[in-house]
């Protein structure tokens, strides 16, 4: 009989009362503040990293936990009967959380247990979506390899558009360079971001802070034209000002949504992209 266990790690925007809702694992980053450690959702919440993020002068990095670590909970899964495990990653070209988990498996030699590992190519909004429905799809009483397949199909669709207000945390966390980031602050470069084969491109190149609302806007509501029906997702960081703005261009769109959802940014992505980045994910609604 299958007994199936979804993990995924914090790079996702699943919150820790919805993984529990949902038989849902996760797997925390570190965050690091200067010399002081906290573990994602742990010991800070989403938005108090936020909160943390605009105040501090320190150094804020992020790290991924040891590979014996994420062993030991492989076996306790395993232990409590599942013996068919799918685990969920951010991209690996933003993290070593899709190696580590590798490895891990590969100290599991239990022949009676299934353990695969997706480098989802992306990360945050969409793989709430992604994770959550194949949870609820083994709640449901669904074959693995069902779950499985259409986990890569769905992975595969997804999509994440970035807003950034400014390109000084992408400077900082060593994803740009510096020089790069001076001549964007004083010509107002404001591009869009999205992803692409796991790394992060640009999807369309913008000068100035109000008109990049406007052309992220138009990307989606392009994303959305031919869908009969549709998901939509809105995430920030401490970017309640710019979610107001996004909303009331997007506010037709959010109304005709199947499923509207607002989430917190996953610390992981947000020290990347300060506090007043906004993040958006079209995805196929499904019953």
């Amino acid at each position: 009989m299958e007994k199936i266990k979804i993990i995924v790690d914090s790079g996702n925007s699943i919150n820790l009362e919805e993984a529990k809702k949902y038989n849902i694992g996760i797997v925390p980053f570190k965050i690091h503040f200067g010399d002081t450690s906290y573990t994602d959702q742990i010991d800070l919440e989403s938005e108090e990293f936020f909160e943390k993020l605009k105040n501090t002068e320190e150094k804020v990095s992020t790290s991924i936990p040891g590979v014996g670590e994420f062993v030991e909970n492989l076996e306790k899964y395993i232990e409590e009967g599942y013996n068919k495990i799918l685990c969920f990653s951010i991209s690996s070209h933003l993290s070593g959380m899709n190696n580590m988990m590798n490895l891990a498996k590969d100290h599991i030699e239990n022949k009676n247990v299934t353990i695969d590992i997706i480098d989802t190519k992306i990360a945050s909004l969409p793989l709430y979506f992604i994770a959550t429905k194949a949870a609820k799809s083994a709640i449901k009483g669904k074959k693995y390899e069902e779950i499985y397949k259409r986990a890569i199909k769905d992975v595969e669709k997804a999509n994440i558009y970035v807003r950034a207000e400014s390109l000084d945390y992408l400077v900082k966390g060593g994803r740009l360079p510096k020089s790069i980031g001076k001549v964007a602050n004083l010509i107002n470069f404001t591009p869009i971001f999205t992803m692409k084969d796991g790394e992060i491109k640009i999807a369309k190149k913008v000068i100035g802070r109000k008109k990049s609302f406007q052309e992220i806007a138009k990307i989606i509501k392009k994303k959305i034209k031919d869908k009969k029906e549709y998901g939509l997702a809105i995430g920030g960081g401490a970017s309640f000002e710019e979610i107001k703005i996004i909303k009331e261009l997007l506010k037709e769109e959010i109304k005709n949504a199947k499923i509207y959802k607002e989430m917190t940014v996953p610390p992981v992505f947000g020290v990347h992209l300060g506090p007043k980045s906004i993040l958006l994910s079209v995805v196929d609604y499904e019953n």
